[in-house]
């Protein structure tokens, strides 16, 4: 079996040969990519989108796309200033005409109009895959073409990518030494265009050291449009409803359990073994935290809450993890905590008890005061939780 380091060497080309690249200023390598990818007027390539996950505990996995991609400016667009159109090879299809957005998933179509949803649309498509990953790495790169910030962007030699010969950039991009990151750059020194960007990052929680490799890349740019109605709707297929994008629906989907409900009782098998039920628990504070192995935010907020539960008393203070869909033994979920040194109890089977607490997805929390009352609620991860959640805990002891 390889080793951890010996994975990610293979996850990209061999190290680049810097002799050769010593006397190239990385400004010209910038300003040469400015200006080939804005010369493109028209045109569409094949994006491949790699992700890798390496785990020291083995939980490692590998997801791949392959998206058929084409664009071509609109200048009467102001949102985009694009036509744009991708065709993933799992049925996800996805076109902007510049007045409506159209995506397939699930054998549904989705129609978002630019006039109502304009910020929608822009936050669905911008990003570094699909379409939109020459123009938008290539205004990420000028960032660094000034004299405030070009110090943080070199060129560490040549090296090769689908046969072709690029220069390798690479940004300084790591501050905290618990989490580092770094990411390359493969930009084609015959066209000047950005043909690939590798992103490897690397975290540690309790004994885990868990690495990410995003590796985004295209190959077989053309730069003519096949067909003249590329941006059509009429080229999307295989869905079976459709319907106008309604944002109502999304924010009823973050609306958890209302704070002031009593909590649903539920009883569930403990990934240590025997079983919990939530009506044990009463006459003390409760801590729901839903979660699953592959979600980074639950890992994140689940570390956090750990340290909660190390500095309340167990009999005042109970925090509860809810697996919601992995399995105990297959997934390996008492390594899987104990290697993140996670020692606060944790469930399965959480997807049984998800639609009583209105779950739809994690992380998801509830605080459940002595009386069985739910007196907070937080959906999604952020950085400053853990501080509220100590804060109401404290209230709810006096």
């Amino acid at each position: 079996m390889k080793t951890l380091s010996g994975l990610i060497a293979t996850a990209f080309l061999v190290f680049p040969t810097i002799t050769e690249a010593q006397n190239i200023n990385v400004i010209d390598i910038l300003n040469k990519i400015n200006q080939a990818v804005l010369k493109l007027d028209e045109g569409q390539f094949t994006m491949h989108d790699k992700l890798t996950k390496l785990v020291t505990d083995d939980d490692s996995s590998l997801t791949e796309h392959t998206t058929l991609c084409f664009f071509k400016k609109n200048p009467d667009d102001s949102l985009m200033g694009y036509q744009l159109a991708a065709f993933r090879e799992d049925g996800y299809q996805q076109i902007y005409n510049g007045s409506y957005l159209f995506t397939v998933y699930d054998r549904t179509l989705e129609v978002m109009s630019k006039q109502e949803h304009a910020s929608k649309i822009k936050e669905q498509l911008t990003g570094f895959t699909g379409p939109v990953y020459l123009t938008n790495t290539n205004r990420l790169l000028q960032y660094f073409n000034q004299p405030s910030t070009a110090q943080n962007i070199h060129l560490l030699g040549f090296d090769y990518f689908a046969g072709e010969k690029c220069y390798k950039l690479t940004i300084d991009n790591s501050r905290d030494p618990k989490r580092t990151s770094k990411v390359y750059y493969y930009v084609s020194t015959n066209s000047s265009l950005p043909l690939r960007t590798v992103s490897i990052l690397t975290s540690t929680a309790g004994e885990t050291k868990e690495t990410l490799i995003f590796d985004y890349s295209i190959t077989g740019i053309k730069k003519k449009l096949l067909e003249v109605n590329q941006f059509s709707r009429e080229k999307l297929s295989d869905y079976r409803i459709e319907k106008r994008y309604n944002s109502s629906e999304e924010d009823t989907k973050d609306e958890l359990l209302p704070v002031g409900s009593p909590a649903p009782n539920w009883k569930l098998p403990l990934i240590s073994g025997n079983t919990m039920e939530l009506t044990d628990l009463k006459g003390k504070i409760v801590i729901m935290d839903f979660w699953f192995k592959a979600c980074a935010p639950c890992q994140k907020q689940m570390i956090a809450l750990q340290a909660l539960h190390e500095k309340f008393p167990s009999n005042e203070v109970v925090v509860v993890g809810i697996n919601t869909i992995d399995d105990p033994k297959r997934d390996r979920l008492d390594l899987f905590l104990r290697n993140r040194l996670i020692t606060m109890p944790s469930v399965y089977k959480g997807n049984l008890i998800e639609s009583l607490y209105k779950v739809y997805g994690s992380p998801a929390l509830f605080i459940i005061n002595k009386q069985g009352i739910i007196v907070y609620t937080a959906s999604g991860y952020s950085s400053t939780l853990i501080n509220e959640v100590d804060q109401v805990i404290t209230n709810q002891l006096k």
